[in-house]
């Protein structure tokens, strides 16, 4: 649970020397926040917001949870075991209430905006409840719920629906060193039979592109390279103005590879049925955009993908995945498959084994078919075994990691460059980044002795000398660092 915490406010929450510089802050107040996160990167980047509000309302931050005056747990719900580990992770926190100086524990997200008042009931240990929309407001928010005695209160508004509501403006987060993720819409308008995140999150919004470029500007002066551009559907943005697909993100792509300090720029959660030509093509024109796409197929089998909901088929896969390797060879395709659809046979698992051998993808995540209440999905007949999907996950994970291992070797003696993530690693004397090829926290990373000392620069130059299943391990070139 310390490490968690730790983790979290290190590495997503860290405030660079900077932002207190420029005045962001009241007078400090008494009260020190730990900030927990839990979920995906749109979750983090709320939770930068939310840190960003907090550290303006003059909170003073601490990694530690027992010395923390109040906890604040930004949660995750998308599925069950999301909900269990909120849920579990909040009761942890809450023996801080006991054995800390905690005063207030704070359950913010995505469990708040799924389950609302019932929270209440199921967490008689929290004190206050904040849904999606408050995270740019915590602040004030928290300040006022302190200075009422903290009486147990939800603060529930649903995402904002209408037209021109966006996002909180651009400035209004925390940063990392060297990279960040940027969320470019908000919602989802896709009809996945399994997905709950249109009734959490609302539907598709995305954001101005002026706003974005603003954001990604402001990012650029504050030291990040590279921007991890997410959504829960990127390849949709646009979408619900009008857009032709795909063209309105080459545009916004576009006006992001002129600025000067932008040097890495990476799609995550690209739904494959709005992957269009324009954006193929922009994978082999635009030099900033790396060579990397994360296709979210969930399955390959003809018949599952069209109960779960896809609007493709298995061929249409196939050709997409032949153009982006035409229009970018060196491309690193991420996807996410899911295992235990009801309905799924040996037949259909058999499909999808087939397509992930054929088609070798770099980076695979697998999931287990959740139930969800109130999807199309939970009320399917013929569930799969709990115990079978997860013998199905595993043997989609020792497949890919055979692919892995053979993609990785290709690597060996390429020079490539290195994004540096952490300059002291867990042997003290070892440096820790990630090529254009691997996205942060989903991928795998390089490890590179650390040989000489090296400027304060986040790009460095290194020779790949080994591959592992998922990692690279690296020399630092005599031209290092990469100006």
């Amino acid at each position: 649970m310390d490490t968690s915490c730790t983790r979290s406010h290190d590495r997503r929450m860290r405030s660079r020397a900077n932002a207190q510089a420029r005045g962001l802050a009241e007078p400090a107040r008494q009260e020190r926040v730990c900030l927990i996160t839990l979920g995906c990167a749109k979750n983090q980047v709320d939770a930068e917001r939310m840190a960003h509000s907090l550290l303006e309302a003059g909170f003073r931050f601490t990694a530690d949870p027992r010395r923390a005056d109040v906890l604040i747990l930004s949660t995750c719900s998308f599925i069950q075991d999301a909900v269990r580990e909120s849920l579990s992770t909040a009761r942890q926190l809450a023996r801080y209430k006991r054995d800390g100086s905690c005063r207030s524990l704070v359950v913010t997200g995505c469990l708040v905006q799924r389950l609302g008042p019932d929270l209440f009931e199921r967490l008689p240990e929290a004190d206050l409840f904040a849904g999606l929309s408050a995270a740019a407001r915590m602040g004030p928010i928290l300040a006022r719920h302190l200075q009422a005695g903290s009486p147990r209160t939800i603060v529930l508004r649903p995402p904002p629906l209408a037209k021109g509501t966006h996002p909180a403006p651009s400035e209004q987060r925390l940063v990392r060193a060297s990279w960040a993720y940027v969320k470019i819409s908000e919602g989802c308008s896709n009809r996945c039979s399994y997905c709950t995140l249109p009734g959490i999150r609302g539907p598709l919004r995305s954001r101005p592109r002026e706003e974005i470029l603003k954001e990604v500007r402001w990012l650029a002066g504050s030291g990040v390279v590279e921007f991890n551009l997410v959504a829960q559907d990127v390849a949709a943005y646009g979408r619900d103005r009008g857009g032709r697909s795909s063209l309105a993100l080459v545009r916004l792509l576009e006006g992001m590879d002129r600025i000067d300090s932008v040097r890495w720029i990476r799609l995550l959660y690209c739904h494959p049925a709005h992957v269009g030509g324009e954006l193929v093509q922009a994978m082999g024109r635009l030099e900033k955009l790396c060579p990397y796409l994360d296709l979210p197929i969930q399955h390959a089998s003809d018949r599952m993908l069209e109960t779960m909901g896809r609007p493709y088929r298995r061929s249409d896969l196939f050709r997409l995945i032949e153009r982006l390797r035409k229009a970018r060879p060196d491309i690193a395709l991420r996807t996410t498959v899911m295992v235990g659809f009801p309905g799924e046979t040996n037949r259909d698992f058999d499909a999808l084994l087939r397509f992930l051998e054929e088609v070798r993808f770099h980076h695979v995540g697998v999931f287990c078919f959740s139930p969800e209440a109130g999807t199309p999905a939970a009320c399917l007949p013929n569930r799969v075994t709990r115990e079978e999907s997860l013998r199905r996950r595993k043997e989609v994970f020792s497949l890919q990691a055979s692919i892995s291992r053979r993609i990785l070797s290709g690597y060996v003696g390429t020079a490539q460059d290195v994004l540096i993530e952490e300059s002291n690693g867990p042997d003290k004397g070892s440096l820790r980044g990630r090529t254009r090829y691997q996205a942060p926290e989903v991928d795998g990373v390089v490890l590179l002795s650390r040989t000489r000392n090296l400027p304060n620069v986040p790009v460095v130059r290194a020779r790949i000398v080994k591959a592992r299943t998922h990692d690279l391990v690296g020399e630092l070139l005599p031209e290092s660092p990469v100006p």
